[in-house]
């Protein structure tokens, strides 16, 4: 008993599919663009100094809600360090200001 193999698409169904991907695919690109931008502004403007997020948001037109997303996101990969309160919010800077901070100094003796 032969088993018959599934019939390939026709050529204008894949046709229809490419189409309506490339909008999913451009959709898609335009919002990776815009929220790579918004971590750009963010750290732009760290690079100024340590911020909490409400002054961030003023200093990037962001919504405050947006920008601590982004912090919570570049705090877990490393990029962003959180600092000490400031009233109700901490202060964020750039994980490498703390790392130069410290670069003149010579490391401690290892105890024997």
């Amino acid at each position: 008993m032969a088993t018959e193999k599934p019939k390939p698409a026709a050529g204008g169904d894949l046709k229809k599919l490419r189409e309506a991907r490339k909008y999913k695919i451009a959709a898609a690109t335009e919002r990776m663009k815009q929220q790579r931008q918004a971590v750009q502004a963010i750290e732009a403007a760290l690079a100024q100094g340590g911020m909490t997020v409400p002054e961030l948001a003023r200093a990037t037109r962001q919504p405050a809600a947006q920008v601590l997303y982004y912090l919570a996101t570049l705090k877990k990969y490393g990029k962003v360090v959180e600092g000490e309160a400031q009233g109700s919010y901490f202060q964020y800077r750039l994980a490498e200001e703390k790392s130069a901070a410290g670069e003149g100094e010579a490391p401690a003796p290892a105890e024997a």
